[in-house]
Formats: structure tokens, sequence, C-alpha cells
């Protein structure tokens, strides 16, 4: 154990010297709004399967059903979601919409005012879907959309349902708190590959379709943009292992 400390200290004198290549954006959306979102520059092909996992800090003050990320394609608004129902007092219910289909609201974590990983998969074979947190499985169900592939060529925004093509926004539909490290895949990741990504803090590259990176986003002006050390810490937990297996 007595071996943790350099090797800690050696991590983060890494970090202080490289703060680019430790630190990510977190975009923070400072109460509701209709106008704070960021919108996803990458032209989505027709996806038969998808994975969305993503870091959220849920405003600790706010209530009711927000938006975290929506797809809409010009033939149908509503086509890809994910929304949470937040009440004060319990935990936060997270609930998928395929193609105007509605999951169930599921129970994911609790409303603490801390960080909290979140991954969504959906399959058109069998319209199958997945709830993962801290990468761990949540919930799972089929029979949502199974008729449909999600449509191609949709624009992807954060933080607000798109009631238009890619406009629309409600106040009382937005997120209120903070995003960082959303990541999609153009399939099915599975629970021994999401279980990875959460001891790693690292995106698996296979099927890796968009990355999280201020370039790749049009990140509108009333959204505050911070540098700050990936909320993951994966990595460090990893080493205490190592270390105390060792000792």
């Amino acid at each position: 154990m007595e071996d943790f400390v350099p090797v800690c200290f050696f991590y983060m004198l890494f970090c202080y010297l490289h703060k680019a290549l430790c630190a990510t954006l977190i975009l923070e959306f400072t109460r509701r709004s209709d106008r704070k979102h960021a919108r996803l520059l990458h032209t989505f092909p027709s996806m038969g399967s998808v994975t969305v996992c993503t870091r959220l800090l849920f405003d600790q003050n706010d209530s009711g059903i927000s938006t975290i990320f929506s797809y809409s394609i010009q033939s149908y608004i509503n086509e890809f979601q994910l929304r949470a129902n937040v009440i004060k007092g319990k935990l936060v219910r997270l609930a998928l919409l395929v193609h105007g289909n509605h999951g169930p609201y599921q129970d994911a974590f609790s409303h603490d005012n801390s960080w909290h990983s979140v991954c969504v998969s959906w399959s058109q074979n069998g319209g199958r879907w997945a709830l993962f947190t801290h990468g761990l499985m949540v919930c799972r169900g089929d029979g949502l959309n199974s008729s449909d592939s999600i449509g191609p060529d949709g624009l992807f925004i954060i933080g607000q349902e798109q009631d238009t093509f890619g406009g629309s926004f409600k106040k009382d539909e937005s997120f209120s708190g903070s995003i960082t490290e959303l990541h999609i895949w153009d399939r099915v990741l599975n629970s021994s590959e999401i279980s990875a990504m959460e001891k790693e803090c690292s995106p698996i590259s296979s099927g890796l379709v968009f990355k999280w990176s201020e370039t790749a986003m049009k990140i509108d002006p009333s959204l505050t943009k911070l540098w700050r050390d990936n909320p993951c810490q994966g990595t460090l937990v990893m080493i205490s292992h190592q270390v105390r297996g060792r000792s």
C-alpha cells in the first residue's frame, strides 16, 4: 500500500503537466432554458442499433421532466431521445424514446449533486434496449420499436427536446445540470465492454461514430464551457487495486 502514494503522485503530476490530456470539456446547463444546447456536427447513417454513453450531474434544485439528448430526422421529430424524470428526494428515473415509442421510466441513481455515468443501448432486433449506470446494468427490455431503424441525416442535440427539426425548444423540457464525455456507437455494447469502459475511463473504439470533443459540436454561446478533470475515477481505482494486490 505504501507504493500507492508515489504512483498516485506521479499520475497527478502527469495531469498537472499535461492538462490537455487529463482534462475534459464539461457543458454546464445553468438552470432550465429554451436556448441552452449543443448540436453534434456529425452526419448519422441509418442505425439498426446504437449505444450512447455519457456522464451527468443533475441540478440538485431542479425537478420535472428533462431531455438529456434528442435526435430528430426531417420525417420524424421524436426519433431517438433519452429523458429524465427528476423528483426531489427520489431517485432520478430515465427512459428511452425511439421513433415516438416511449419506454418505461426506470430508477437510475440518486439525485445527489454527484456525477453519474449512464449508458443506453437499443437494437431494432426485437426492439431490445438496456440501461446501465456506473458500468452496471440497471434494467433491460424489448418491444421498443422493432419495425424501423433509426433514420439517417438527423440532428442530435444535447440538453433540449426538438419540437421541430432542430428547434422549437421548450424551457420545461430542457436539461439543468452538467454533461460531459458523451460518446455514440453504431452497435450495441455488451455488459463486459461497458464495465471495462467504466474501469478504464476510455471509450471503446470498435463501432465508435462520435467521440466527445469541443470541435465536434456547435455549442450555443449561452452554455458555460468548463475544462475540468474527467469525473471518471476508474483509472485511480484500478491503480489502487493493482498496488494493493502487490503489497
